[in-house]
């Protein structure tokens, strides 16, 4: 019993980490890329995307929780007006439509639940496919809620652009790190 409350505990502080990396890296796009805003909710480099897709790909649901929640307090502020349920479903529709992407870039590429296959070449085919996912799936949401119904091919691409640009410099920057630490520890 007392294994089951530690791996909920770890479970919990992962979470806590997942939400907590993507409401900063959400406040850091806000302050540092405003210039590459293209509509209300899409940015052309948003990095929450690719926090949330290593989050889902690291920890699962855990990670999946955790964004969900910063997700779901960030939307209270740049949606104000919209009533709550809405946003409860854009938050709840955005973490599951990126994590049926990692499931589908996964399958698809044939990489291990591990991880221990996974090659660099992955990174950006793997961010691609989970952009397109999500892409698709919230701008029909937008559609399907009537919060967005004009240009909607346009907000398509530009959310698939943003995604895609957000996800691969953070998917890059783990691999980096990644590779630096393994540097680091055949050296001793």
């Amino acid at each position: 019993m007392l294994t089951s409350i530690s791996i909920s505990s770890q479970g919990l502080f992962l979470s806590f980490l997942a939400g907590s990396f993507f409401y900063f890296s959400y406040k850091i796009n806000e302050e540092l890329l405003s210039w590459a805003v293209y509509s209300q909710g899409i940015s052309l480099i948003f990095l929450p995307a690719g926090i949330k897709h290593l989050s889902i790909l690291l920890v699962g649901g855990w990670g999946a929780l955790g964004c969900f929640g910063a997700l779901f307090l960030l939307a209270h502020e740049f949606w104000s007006g919209i009533h709550p349920y809405i946003i409860f479903l854009y938050c709840i529709v955005s973490t599951c439509a990126t994590w049926l992407g990692v499931w589908l870039s996964l399958n698809i590429l044939g990489i291990t639940p591990d991880l221990g296959n996974l090659k660099f070449i992955h990174l950006p085919q793997m961010d691609f496919i989970t952009a397109t996912v999500h892409a698709i799936i919230i701008n029909v949401f937008f559609i399907a809620t009537s919060m967005k119904s004009s240009h909607a091919f346009s907000n398509y691409l530009a959310m698939l652009l943003g995604d895609y640009i957000g996800g691969f410099i953070i998917l890059s920057l783990f691999w980096l790190i990644l590779v630096i630490y393994n540097q680091k520890s055949t050296k001793y």
